[in-house]
């Protein structure tokens, strides 16, 4: 888990406890449950009285937040954010346009499309690793401005994303993962892009068979290909028939979990899938073995 200053609210022992077993069992109450509600009303019940005691200080410079559009980013970080200018194929990585996988790596690759909102630096990848193990379901607010500055910039340069009303929907988590952590960061992303240009999402349009270890905890290119492989199952293959999929996560490395869940929706096991499946990220990391 990644080292985060002591004075961050989320590192508090009060999360910390609240984080551990719950009478549901190992990780947090399921999201859907009464108890969870509950559960998210004394959260906010006690973040409140936290704020006023302890004051939230930025990720990207530690500074005390006064008067900022976001909880835990202060405008002055937030501003120096860089909206990514470049596109590059999923698979080499070399410069494409518009992200399109070039013709030398379609066949390993089920991604048609690759599109990366930011570069991933600070704070960004702070925003993200908060988001994600930390557990924090309001991070996805600077994410969301990210995604919609980067789409608009897409729209500016003439490249129309929704031309063909593509279904949203979000790389899934196992439900044992989705339990622990409460919130799926990829659906939260998704749901606030299609509600902002009014598109249709399906949260469960995919999911996940096996809980497998981390893709940030395996060592190699192949153990991440063999980590997501055939884990994936397409729920209703009627909605997808010669559609265009835009698939939403916060972070791609080697591209491994959009490609193999491209590929489920590109050929279901009964009628036509997908026609073409895009991957819409916030920034790309760089695989380190």
């Amino acid at each position: 888990m990644p080292n985060y200053p002591q004075n961050q609210r989320f590192d508090r022992p009060f999360f910390k406890k609240a984080l551990k077993k719950s009478d549901h069992g190992s990780g947090l109450v399921p999201h859907h449950s009464a108890s969870w509600r509950i559960w998210c009303g004394a959260q906010k019940a006690t973040s409140w009285i936290l704020d006023v005691m302890f004051p939230k200080t930025c990720l990207g410079c530690g500074k005390f937040i006064s008067k900022s559009d976001f909880d835990y980013i202060c405008r002055k970080c937030f501003s120096e954010i860089e909206i990514k200018n470049s596109f590059e194929c999923i698979g080499c990585k070399k410069e494409t346009k518009f992200g399109l996988t070039c013709v030398f790596c379609r066949k390993e690759n089920g991604i048609d499309q690759l599109l990366i909102a930011a570069k991933l630096t600070d704070p960004v990848d702070r925003i993200i690793k908060a988001f994600k193990y930390r557990f924090i379901p309001d991070m996805r607010k600077p994410l969301l401005v990210i995604a919609q500055k980067s789409i608009k910039k897409l729209l500016s340069k003439r490249f129309n994303l929704f031309e063909d009303n593509p279904l949203i929907a979000p790389i899934p988590l196992h439900k044992v993962r989705l339990n622990e952590r409460g919130f799926n960061q990829s659906w939260l992303i998704a749901k606030g892009i299609a509600g902002a240009f009014y598109l249709s999402s399906d949260e469960n349009l995919l999911s996940k068979k096996y809980n497998f270890k981390h893709q940030a905890n395996t060592k190699s290119r192949e153990e991440r290909l063999n980590n997501v492989k055939n884990n994936f199952v397409l729920s209703d293959p009627a909605r997808i028939k010669e559609r265009t999929v835009i698939l939403v996560d916060d972070i791609c490395t080697t591209g491994a979990t959009l490609n193999e869940c491209a590929k489920v929706l590109k050929n279901p096991p009964v009628g036509e899938g997908a026609k073409k499946v895009i991957g819409f990220v916030i920034a790309r990391g760089q695989f380190k073995s």
